[in-house]
């Protein structure tokens, strides 16, 4: 058997608000990064969703703690406990959330300034901070002097595609209904442009509204799939010769990723890129892809791919070649590996931890909702983390308080002793203060949940219990500024100004620390998300 040093032997743990799991999003930042990782023998991988009723115990007992966009203050005393431990604990941002568009799912979440400056305090307390591009760097590398770029690869080669024995040439893009924006742009010129062609076709993998931008293409020239999951974007592709990207030059586009580029390119496909951030870096012009400006640009491109039809097949064989020599996840495993070994500065460990350990990690394998790939472990959603997430949509989405209540009843009968279901309630229970208090019963260092209960007697004029409340806040962690600025508001109320500008100067010492912040207002928001909670 071969010999592994202790101290080479790795349990990462990759946790991440809940979200659609055959989404590339999850795919690529995620599960492939994690099934490279677990290939090197003695590393073992966890991916979890941060509402998994065993996230707590995870987190503390992995080595290596990687954070993606996770927003919830009581993570802030966990990450001081594993600094306390020597453990690694990193954060993630994938995407700009500055910049994102009303789109996106957690748009009017981060939207909320005190939830963004949240995410950004978590990103600087973490060890170190890893980003999926050059310019979300260049954006956020300032909140963490440890910050890299791990960008997005490809897991799984298809098959080659076999030479066509007709003249049809396929012009093909599959993407989210975020691209609105994008496809609008080069509709028309598009259609004029393959109106004119007699072998050509497009075929679009989109939402029904993006479709419905191609109406005037007629019905023999184009065909319509619908959204899927990745596995179904990679059937698509198998019929695509071209594949277009449009992407309008925003600050959100910019700090994309180039996955597009690759999955065309492994997929045997000619790439044509816009421009644009993601792309311009990565395509070698003419022998990988070619890239374009306008639509001008890009009907000449495709006049010229379609007219010399060899000259395309050698570009689409040169980028496939290219991903296959530079660009696949198994090959990237251990940079990331590196990284965390670097900043990773635990003492030498017993080989009885060792094994401790892995028996640790063999019994977590058979909890329900596991999928395991040998090193390899995925926590799916059970019945009771579906009702914790069904449960904040009825609330917030559908508005039902009576549904929403309903299904926190069924989870409570579930996980009698999971704080997050006595907190998620609270907000629509006919008694909130109960909630809150059994909460706290279940988990007494939540600081979302001491604030929350907090508000709750402020609001029925039990001023002596809020402020022993907010108390208990800043003594679980008392390097949050919310808890401050609630004290220091409500002693503004009661007219002791004196005492509350204490509180308001320490709540913007701590914003000095922390240079990105600038605490101005006591006003805050701690409501649960789905998303993000």
């Amino acid at each position: 058997m071969k010999h592994i040093k202790n101290n080479n032997r790795l349990l990462i743990a990759q946790v991440e608000p809940p979200q659609n799991e055959g989404s590339g999003d999850y795919f690529y930042r995620t599960h492939a990064p994690g099934i490279a990782m677990a290939q090197e023998e003695g590393v073992r991988v966890i991916n979890l969703t941060n509402q998994h009723r065993h996230k707590t115990e995870i987190m503390m007992k992995a080595d290596v703690l990687i954070l993606k966009n996770i927003c919830d203050p009581d993570i802030l005393p966990l990450i001081r406990g594993r600094k306390e431990q020597r453990k690694l604990t990193v954060y993630e941002i994938a995407d700009d959330l500055n910049a994102l568009q009303t789109w996106n799912p957690v748009y009017f979440f981060f939207k909320n300034k005190q939830n963004l400056d949240l995410g950004f305090r978590l990103a600087n307390s973490c060890n170190a901070l890893q980003v999926s591009s050059p310019e979300l760097k260049k954006l956020y590398g300032y909140l963490n002097r440890n910050c890299t770029v791990f960008p997005n690869q490809i897991l799984n080669v298809p098959p080659e595609k076999p030479l066509k024995k007709n003249n049809e040439q396929v012009i093909g893009w599959g993407g989210s209904h975020g691209h609105m924006a994008d496809m609008a742009e080069i509709a028309q010129p598009l259609i004029n442009w393959i109106i004119t062609r007699p072998n050509v076709s497009l075929h679009l993998m989109c939402s029904e509204p993006i479709w419905k931008l191609f109406d005037s293409l007629p019905q023999h020239k184009k065909r319509w799939t619908p959204p899927g999951l990745l596995d179904d974007y990679y059937n698509f592709l198998q019929n695509i010769d071209i594949g277009i990207a449009p992407l309008k030059d925003y600050a959100f586009n910019r700090s994309r990723s180039d996955i597009k580029f690759l999955e065309y390119a492994v997929s045997g496909i000619v790439p044509v890129m816009a421009h644009t951030g993601p792309y311009i870096e990565s395509v070698n012009v003419g022998k990988t892809g070619f890239l374009y400006k306008n639509t001008g640009e890009l009907i000449v491109t495709l006049n010229r791919l379609t007219d010399d039809r060899i000259s395309a097949q050698n570009v689409a064989k040169e980028a496939r070649q290219y991903v296959i020599r530079e660009r696949l996840q198994l090959q990237h495993g251990r940079d990331r590996l590196d990284f965390y070994r670097q900043h990773l500065k635990f003492p030498h460990r017993q080989s009885n931890e060792v094994e401790r350990s892995i028996k640790w990690f063999e019994g977590i394998s058979k909890l329900e909702g596991a999928i395991v790939n040998e090193r390899h472990l995925q926590l799916k959603a059970t019945r009771f983390e579906d009702l914790l997430h069904d449960g904040l949509l009825a609330m917030q989405i559908q508005r039902n308080m009576q549904l929403a209540n309903a299904i926190f009843e069924e989870a409570v009968t579930m996980e009698p002793e999971n704080y997050l279901t006595f907190m998620f309630a609270a907000s629509i229970s006919p008694n909130p203060i109960d909630c809150l208090c059994k909460a706290l019963k279940q988990e007494p260092h939540s600081i979302r949940t001491w604030i929350l209960l907090g508000e709750e007697f402020e609001r029925i004029g039990k001023i002596k219990q809020a402020l022993e409340c907010y108390e208990s806040a800043i003594n679980v962690y008392s390097d949050y500024d919310i808890p401050h600025l609630k004290i220091g508001a409500l002693l503004r109320k009661l007219g002791r100004h004196a005492q509350a500008n204490q509180f308001f100067k320490k709540a913007n010492m701590i914003a000095e620390n922390l240079k990105y912040l600038n605490v101005t207002t006591p006003e805050t928001d701690l409501n649960v998300n789905v998303k993000n909670s």
